[in-house]
């Protein structure tokens, strides 16, 4: 949602880049930010890179209501 939502809004396709690394290699806790254009849109984190970029644009998505 927040992917299209920012695409029909402001024209920019969200990047999402790992912004940290926490825990050893079985357990690992990823930060995600999303960003449109180099503005920080949301953050997220979670075990895997898929569930931390979810979170992230679902933390976008909210600020941007």
């Amino acid at each position: 949602m927040f992917q299209e939502d920012s695409q029909e809004k402001s024209g920019i396709t969200p990047v999402y880049r790992v912004i940290k690394e926490v825990g050893p290699d079985h357990d690992k806790i990823f930060e995600v930010g999303v960003y449109l254009g180099e503005k920080l849109a949301g953050l997220g984190s979670g075990p895997s890179k898929q569930e931390a970029e979810q979170k992230a644009a679902e933390d976008a998505l909210s600020k941007s209501k």
